[in-house]
């Protein structure tokens, strides 16, 4: 572990000169921008090797991965600090912002409640005693007979890793006899697949008041990898989407979420709600600018400044409704790769293409092997759609066969 400081006047003692400090542990840059902007001085905890933050952010480096080790951090140069408050908006972030804030006795969120949004298995057994309605069938993977009964009474089941994130080793399973030998253990959750469409919901908490900045509507390919977003919700209508929110709700209430952003995945059939997972920091995938564009809310400063009292910016809607889309293509090497087209049902705001010609890709089977995103801007959500349908119709990423890959 390191304790590197990257900060005007290297290598000096950083006191904050009476200024309410932040300390954000593990930002992107576009998050240290949005923290820029807060009423505070921000303070950067970043892994060693990470990406490089702007001239003018205060950094620290430390392991936060390594908990005992991050909490001797927190003693030594934390403390010293005086911070109002430690936050995270990475995942890998959550539980030692948490663990930290509540060492140091100043806002965060707290640990239990994050670890509850973690670990699948115990969301769901959470959620089991407080709120069942919102749970699907569900089973722990080393126990043979509940696996048994889960697949006897609905057939086919989702495997997931009790800690995964990133739509990574999520599998559909048709019987019990097509579920391998490696996922019938601790590890893995088996639940019930749930029917109907999917959706995401940026919320945040105060005091244990519960509000809803954005419904996205996802479309996943078969393997549960997630390839749009778009908001508001087409398929969504206005009471719906009160069901849903009061869904949310009760899912943070169930685990103790009172204070900060979440990102919640649920399933609607009809008028059941059916909660797929949650996490205490906002969404990826770029929601945060979905909601910037279709609410006029600066998700991701918000989604920070609640623990300094920072008020909730909103600025004017820039479009009625805005997706992103993620590009994909068959495994292979890459042969060309097209401009942004020209949609006939919305507009192309942000294009970012990942891969050049010669590239190698390959299967699609995480989040991490998509091959870049767009965001489309539109004039309402029946637009957007279309757009959204254009976009992903569209050959952006041309691939060859190689069978040297």
């Amino acid at each position: 572990m390191r304790h590197d400081r990257h900060v005007p006047g290297r290598n000096q003692p950083a006191d904050g000169g009476g200024e309410t400090v932040l300390v954000i542990v593990g930002a992107n840059p576009t998050v240290a921008r949005e923290a820029a902007a807060l009423p505070a001085e921000s303070v950067h905890v970043q892994l060693p090797g990470a990406p490089a933050l702007d001239p003018g952010a205060r950094v620290l480096t430390a392991d936060f991965l390594d908990l005992p080790a991050f909490l001797a951090f927190t003693d030594e140069v934390l403390r010293p600090l005086a911070p109002a408050a430690v936050v995270s908006l990475t995942e890998l972030g959550l539980e030692p912002a948490a663990l930290a804030a509540r060492r140091l006795g100043v806002a965060g969120v707290d640990p239990a409640a994050v670890r509850a949004t973690r670990d699948k298995l115990e969301m769901r057994r959470i959620l089991e005693r407080e709120a069942p309605h919102l749970n699907p069938a569900f089973a722990a993977g080393d126990d043979a007979e509940a696996v048994a009964r889960l697949f006897a009474a609905h057939g086919r089941a989702v495997a997931k890793p009790v800690d995964g994130v990133g739509s990574t080793s999520i599998a559909l399973v048709e019987g019990i006899d097509a579920l391998p030998a490696d996922r019938r253990t601790a590890a893995t959750l088996i639940e019930q697949f749930a029917e109907g469409r999917e959706f995401s919901v940026e919320a945040l908490s105060a005091a244990g008041r519960h509000t809803v900045h954005g419904i996205a509507e996802k479309g996943t390919t078969d393997g549960f990898i997630e390839v749009s977003h778009m908001m508001p919700p087409p398929s969504l209508d206005a009471r719906r989407q009160e069901l849903v929110a009061r869904a949310v709700g009760e899912l943070l209430d169930a685990l103790g979420v009172t204070d900060g952003p979440s990102h919640t995945e649920v399933k609607v059939d009809g008028d059941k709600v059916v909660v797929i997972e949650t996490h205490t920091r906002l969404g990826g995938d770029g929601i945060a600018d979905l909601v910037r564009l279709t609410t006029g809310v600066e998700w991701r400063r918000a989604a920070l400044g609640w623990a300094v009292g920072a008020e909730v910016v909103r600025g004017p809607a820039a479009a009625a409704a805005a997706a992103t889309v993620f590009l994909t293509a068959p495994p292979g090497r890459v042969t060309a790769v097209a401009p942004p087209p020209v949609l006939a049902h919305g507009d192309v705001h942000t294009w970012d293409v990942s891969v050049r010609p010669g590239d190698p890709v390959g299967a699609l089977r995480s989040s991490s092997d998509r091959l870049g995103m767009a965001v489309l801007t539109a004039a309402d959500t029946d637009a957007c759609a279309a757009a959204v349908t254009e976009l992903i119709g569209h050959p952006v990423v041309t691939t060859a066969p190689d069978p040297n890959l």
